[in-house]
């Protein structure tokens, strides 16, 4: 989803009472990289963790509609960002696009998808009826 859905569609508590914007944020954690922890619920409240810049940064650095190379691609629309995933692999939260599994992953599936509604008259009406269940 654009902006990214970390800690925005859930957050995830760790047993010691951390808090993070996703569970691959927190399995970062695992491995050293606590970029993604928004604070601990034994030492703060919610004004504490959720309007950090830990949370805020990353949010608004995966908005699709400005980010380089996004804001020309003919799929924005149905694509997302993932500032964990960008961050993990290539070091920042939006990530290098040409060089970006995300980015190469959902374009073949845009890609697959559209060539089957455009082959298939009966794929492409179960489509339709996927998104507008009035058609």
């Amino acid at each position: 989803m654009s902006p990214a859905g970390t800690g925005i569609g859930a957050v995830v508590y760790r047993y010691d009472g951390n808090v993070y914007a996703s569970d691959e944020g927190r399995m970062l954690t695992e491995m050293g990289d606590r970029t993604f922890c928004l604070g601990n619920v034994h030492r703060g409240d919610f004004e504490d963790i959720f309007p950090s810049e830990v949370l805020l940064d990353p949010l608004e650095e995966s908005f699709v509609a400005s980010a380089p190379m996004c804001t020309a691609c003919a799929f924005k629309r149905y694509c997302g960002a993932d500032s964990v995933f960008h961050h993990a692999t290539q070091g920042d939260f939006v990530g290098r696009k040409p060089t970006s599994a995300f980015c190469k992953r959902n374009m073949a599936i845009f890609r697959r998808l559209i060539s089957l509604m455009r082959s298939d008259e009966e794929i492409r009406h179960s489509f339709l009826r996927w998104i507008n269940p009035a058609c």
